[in-house]
């Protein structure tokens, strides 16, 4: 789930419920939507769902312990123990990495973080996926692909923890997931205490690696169940076919909600909701993920306001509908690409790039000894941190 960077102070929007914020979360929708044709699936019909499974290959990990939440949120930079190889450092003639413990010798190992249970768990789901992109509940580290050659690919349980440990996305999952959410109808929260919360259970989820083309993904907006507005996801570049296929695009992506989100997504129980998809080579298009009707999700080529309008005209479309007036003006979903140079937006991750020292360094291969020792430095305890 990634934040807008779109000021949003006069966006007056529904409140975003509890319902709404665990129907996003991966392992609540991801079932469904890979075995669709399941008989346990209660709206299972051969014949409605031509594809039984139309989402990404995913390996589920549930129930985090305690003391790697901990240590995910802790400030310390060292990688646990038996997973210390991170692919970004691998030597391309070796099978060996670079290990924080090589330069770390006199560091204290009774306190090194060490999650053996979870270290196999990650390496049996990159054994039976290859590659693959981790995430949380809701968020994947898109912020710090930087550290790991600009990708979210990751080949070892090393990557998997550099990944999580260096992202502010990720940490919104653990630190900031109940913000603003509407805990009044939460049929887990206890109703003896006002600041009762319901306990999150975090997940990690490790989804195949895809090597998907960003001119062929797409965000999709959805308010009072019906599609109001489509777009480009990669909105930093401009794609010249787009230009020309656009419409098709569109056509692909409301027959793919009709047939298949529209009934299926949360029982239909959550009315607003923002997903994305990926369109590849023959034309099938494949669910990527779920995200709030919130301002806390990127609005890309839309903003906020315009959404909230679109969903206001849907609402007095349905009110017409009910009244048997039809609206024959009715121009949503409304479809966005960009269409030439000069449309072209901002790149919303542009502020959590690598420093550029940091990327001479990585990138250059004479260079690249001077960054492991630069890594290693900023693995050992600082001055201020031994004198506390």
């Amino acid at each position: 789930m990634e934040r807008t960077s779109e000021s949003n102070e006069d966006v007056i929007m529904k409140p975003v419920t509890f319902e709404q914020l665990k129907a996003c979360q991966l392992s609540n929708w991801y079932p469904k939507f890979r075995s669709l044709n399941n008989s346990s699936n209660p709206t299972s019909n051969a014949e409605q769902y031509p594809n039984n499974n139309v989402t990404i290959r995913s390996i589920i990990i549930p129930s985090l312990p305690e003391k790697f939440i901990e240590y995910l949120k802790s400030d310390t930079v060292i990688l646990p123990k038996g997973a210390k190889e991170v692919s970004s450092l691998l030597p391309t003639d070796a099978d060996g990495g670079w290990s924080s413990d090589e330069d770390n010798q006199n560091s204290d190992s009774s306190e090194e973080a060490h999650f053996p249970e979870l270290n196999c768990q990650i390496q049996n789901a990159i054994d039976k996926l290859g590659p693959c992109m981790p995430k949380l509940n809701w968020s994947a580290p898109k912020d710090v692909t930087w550290l790991n050659e600009s990708t979210l690919k990751c080949g070892t349980v090393g990557d998997v923890y550099l990944l999580l440990k260096s992202s502010d996305f990720c940490m919104f999952d653990l630190e900031h997931a109940l913000d603003d959410i509407d805990m009044s109808s939460c049929r887990d929260c206890s109703t003896n205490s006002l600041d009762a919360n319901p306990s999150l259970e975090y997940e990690l989820i490790l989804r195949k690696w895809s090597n998907l083309h960003s001119s062929m993904e797409f965000r999709c907006f959805v308010a009072n169940h019906e599609l109001v507005g489509i777009c480009q996801r990669n909105h930093t570049q401009h794609y010249p076919h787009l230009k020309r296929e656009y419409m098709e695009m569109r056509a692909l992506v409301m027959d793919f909600f009709i047939i298949y989100i529209l009934e299926n997504f949360a029982d239909k129980l959550v009315a607003d909701y923002v997903f994305d998809v990926y369109v590849d080579k023959n034309e099938r298009v494949w669910l990527i993920d779920f995200n709030l009707w919130s301002t806390r999700t990127d609005g890309l080529m839309f903003t906020w306001k315009e959404l909230v309008k679109f969903a206001d005209e849907s609402d007095e479309d349905q009110a017409n509908d009910d009244l048997g007036v039809i609206n024959i003006d009715n121009t949503r979903p409304n479809m966005r690409v960009v269409m030439n140079e000069n449309e072209i937006h901002s790149d919303p991750l542009a502020s959590y790039r690598a420093p550029i020292d940091a990327v001479d360094l990585a990138s250059d291969q004479a260079g690249s000894q001077t960054f492991k020792e630069f890594m290693a430095m900023c693995a050992r305890p600082s001055e201020l941190d031994s004198d506390e």
